[in-house]
């Protein structure tokens, strides 16, 4: 019954969505489960060392910046999107003297200057994009860290099965935003193990004589690949 109850609360999410016009992720971002999803993020790099400078790529509507700055006020962080929406929409909802929103362009060099950052993050994007654009990407996030930096990867594990998502998404409270737990596991579950199996990061950290580590974290839903310059 409890997954009967799920399914029908995905149907009834699916239509107010769609009546009101809102875009799903933006209503995953805001949601008890994707916080929880970008927290070992955040505990990874506030107990790194303070007063660093963080490029988010992939920031979306700005939610890990919002989720660092909240964790410690002093880091300095940039957050980068190709979608000018999100751009927008990030410095819409979060401001702060520590953080800015910039728009950047596909497949061109990061406006940055070499060895600026000491750490760079991905959460939930090389996954999703073509070996041509993750390449790109990590070449120029291994120009802009410094020679300590640290590359920090999140990405869906998809390690479990899509049924597993109707029992966990009870967890949290009922509402419009958990319940899009249930279309995040059903839209990245086939990428995310594609790129699991393909060990995609250890080969370019090997290639790049990086060391690399990578743990799970989120439940078994998620795990964060670390790329260090050696």
């Amino acid at each position: 019954m409890k997954y009967i109850y799920s399914l029908m609360m995905t149907i009834i999410i699916i239509s107010s969505l769609k009546a009101q016009n809102m875009s799903i992720f933006l209503k995953a971002t805001q949601s008890d489960w994707y916080h929880e999803f970008l927290n070992p993020v955040v505990e990874t790099i506030t107990n790194y060392t303070a007063d660093i400078k963080i490029l988010d790529i992939g920031t979306g509507p700005g939610t890990l910046p919002q989720m660092l700055i909240e964790k410690d006020s002093g880091l300095r962080i940039t957050g980068i999107d190709i979608d000018n929406k999100m751009i927008e929409t990030a410095r819409n909802r979060f401001q702060h003297h520590n953080v800015s929103f910039q728009n950047q362009r596909i497949n061109a060099p990061l406006d940055f200057e070499t060895s600026h950052f000491e750490i760079v993050a991905f959460c939930s994007v090389l996954f999703l994009v073509n070996d041509s654009i993750k390449t790109n990407l990590m070449s120029e996030a291994l120009r802009v860290l410094n020679s300590t930096g640290k590359i920090i990867i999140l990405t869906p594990k998809g390690g479990k099965s899509i049924v597993s998502a109707f029992a966990e998404v009870r967890q949290y409270k009922s509402s419009f935003n958990n319940f899009t737990f249930l279309f995040w596991k059903m839209a990245t579950t086939h990428s995310a193990r594609k790129w699991q199996s393909e060990q995609w990061a250890k080969n370019f950290a090997t290639e790049n004589k990086l060391t690399y580590t990578i743990s799970t974290v989120f439940n078994n839903n998620a795990t964060i690949e670390l790329l260090t310059k050696i």
